[in-house]
């Protein structure tokens, strides 16, 4: 249908183990009991590589054109994920995310490569620095005192956790529908790493 839309973002789709992994880290944190804090469903977690926005329906195919040259010649890589941060800081936390570690370079490439591509078939580069991390729950409030205290204490033993290897052998094109009950996620189009 001409003129219509789609809320669109490339991303790396997470295996069941490191939804597993996520739940445990989400776990942790429930049980301190802090408030104020919105979890996600951890079954549309992801890792974004580029986020489009309202797009045309039209777009599709160049955006999918543009994928599978920046995934052409990328071999598949592992990165892994660990730990416990926020942003902008763990004293002021407006987002609670873990991070993606390891060898960050062929992810930052891979990044970097989709930007390119994008941009060649209209989409503006994003001017902030690429920082891979998985989102796990918004401050939808300023945290108390006690709720800092709280998260610093539940954020140690999460800090122990062993890594989860992430391997990286797709990207996808993903569709976000925001609903009441959060945002539902389909994949448009997935490409392989060769």
């Amino acid at each position: 249908m001409a003129g219509a839309k789609l809320r669109l973002f490339i991303a790396v789709e997470l295996p069941p183990k490191v939804v597993r992994h996520l739940t445990d880290i989400v776990g942790s944190l429930r049980a301190a009991r802090m408030h104020g804090i919105r979890w996600v469903n951890l079954q549309g977690v992801h890792l974004t590589l580029k986020f489009l926005g309202s797009t045309p329906v039209e777009q599709v195919s160049p955006i999918t054109g543009a994928i599978s040259a920046a995934a052409d010649g990328v071999p598949p890589f592992t990165v892994h994920v660990h730990g416990l941060g926020a942003f902008p800081g763990m004293h002021a936390p407006r987002v609670l995310w873990t991070a993606i570690q390891g060898d960050l370079d062929p992810l930052m490439a891979l990044q970097r490569k989709v930007e390119e591509e994008l941009e060649r078939v209209g989409f503006d580069s994003d001017n902030r620095p690429f920082s891979p991390h998985l989102t796990l729950g918004r401050v939808r409030e300023r945290l108390e005192a006690q709720d800092i205290e709280r998260l610093a204490r539940a954020s140690g033993p999460i800090q122990h956790m062993d890594p989860v290897p992430l391997r990286v052998r797709t990207i996808s094109l993903m569709e976000s529908r925001l609903t009441g009950s959060g945002a539902v996620y389909r994949r448009k189009s997935r490409i392989s790493l060769t």
